[in-house]
């Protein structure tokens, strides 16, 4: 019977509105009686104590607003007791229809033009793919998106090289901007990244065959103590990798001496440290797969160890090839001691290297990464100062002694 009480309020019926506001309010006292005068429905509430204005204006707002009743355009409500000549209260409001409110809601839509809300013509103009943000934008945000799509996910080896190679790229970009490097090239770039990827690291595992190399490596995993733990990972493979890093720089820069200050050899150092980082991420990526598979770590030691292996330590080896680059740039300024500034430059990044390899495992080592930060910005920072040094060096020492040697009779 309900329904059909509330199918004529619906339709404007006095009686079936009356009769469902009273199914609300008789359990609490209080009569509802109502009429309705030119579009306007009348309610009165009539109860021996003063009906609540608050309470009793919400649901009959709730429940005519659902009602949507025709006819009715406003709605006001009186609060009384029995008997008396004048309501104790009086409230009137507007009965917004669903109709009407669509209704404005559309035509209003209707005053925004389509291309201003989706400027579709300008997505699709050449000049917004003029912008080099733009093209990085897209190619950072849909690169995995692509190799989702093309690549084997079951190829392991594939898809650690792949994810090596994206996080290298954004590295690539940020440490560019960061160095500025007064002359680029992409071919010089490639040529150091894939030779220290492909030719650096196979020659560099070759020369760790070496007896003395051999000895030094064993060091870093043997139970000596930490001393002989630091002097392995330094003169071991801190030596050996940095140079591995450095070599690109010097045969393909430095050599035939398109290298002439050190911000353009940080910048083709560091990109030689991130191809380091892609084939050394895409090996230990390869080792944590099956250290998980094995049930040798759990899945968020994995995911935390591949984090670190593609995106921290690859910042921290362009830095440590960066300083080297750095000083291979300042070797150029001052050929008369290029030797003794390479030698430098090699064994701050091996001391460095070595060092955070050895303390790894605790808060020193993150000190450690931290300082080479700082110290590779300081080095950009003070590279003006560095090159007036290198350049007065240099001249100071062409200038000839005096000869002192003459005899007197």
């Amino acid at each position: 019977m309900t329904n059909d009480y509330l199918q004529f309020a619906k339709q404007g019926d006095i009686n079936a509105i009356a009769w469902l506001m009273n199914l609300y309010f008789q359990p609490q006292g209080i009569i509802a009686k109502a009429s309705l005068e030119d579009g306007c429905l009348q309610l009165i509430l009539e109860s021996e104590q003063i009906p609540d204005q608050a309470s009793s204006m919400a649901f009959i707002r709730q429940e005519l607003s659902t009602w949507q009743p025709r006819l009715i355009n406003t709605v006001r409500v009186y609060g009384r007791r029995p008997n008396e000549p004048f309501p104790d209260w009086e409230e009137m409001f507007i009965l917004v229809k669903q109709q009407a409110k669509t209704a404005t809601f559309i035509a209003t839509l209707r005053t925004f033009k389509l291309a201003s809300l989706i400027p579709y013509q300008d997505v699709f103009s050449a000049e917004l793919y003029s912008s080099n943000t733009v093209k990085l934008l897209l190619f950072f945000g849909l690169f995995p998106l692509v190799i989702g799509l093309i690549a084997n996910p079951a190829n392991l080896e594939q898809t650690a090289w792949i994810l090596g190679i994206y996080y290298a790229s954004i590295w690539g970009v940020v440490l560019y901007n960061l160095i500025k490097p007064t002359w680029f090239s992409w071919r010089e770039t490639l040529k150091c990244v894939f030779f220290t990827a492909i030719i650096g690291i196979p020659l560099l595992l070759s020369i760790q065959q070496f007896p003395l190399f051999q000895l030094l490596y064993a060091a870093t995993e043997s139970n000596l103590g930490i001393i002989p733990q630091l002097i392995g990972f330094v003169l071991g493979v801190g030596v050996l990798e940095e140079t591995c890093k450095a070599l690109p720089v010097y045969l393909f820069l430095l050599r035939p001496r398109k290298l002439t200050e050190p911000l353009t050899g940080a910048f083709y150092g560091a990109m030689s440290g991130l191809g380091f980082a892609i084939a050394e991420g895409g090996s230990y990526s390869i080792l944590y797969a099956f250290n998980l598979a094995r049930g040798q770590s759990g899945f968020g030691s994995y995911i935390l160890a591949n984090t670190i292996r593609f995106v921290s330590l690859p910042l921290f080896h362009a830095i440590l090839a960066g300083i080297v680059g750095y000083f291979l740039g300042l070797a150029a300024i001052n050929p008369s001691r290029q030797r003794q500034i390479i030698f430098i430059g090699v064994s701050l990044a091996a001391v460095l290297h070595g060092s955070y390899n050895t303390f790894s495992d605790g808060v020193l080592g993150l000190a450690i990464i931290g300082f080479t930060i700082l110290l590779f910005v300081a080095y950009l920072r003070r590279s003006q100062q560095m090159v007036a040094e290198m350049q007065q060096a240099e001249a100071e020492r062409l200038i000839l002694p005096p000869d002192n040697s003459s005899n007197t009779h």
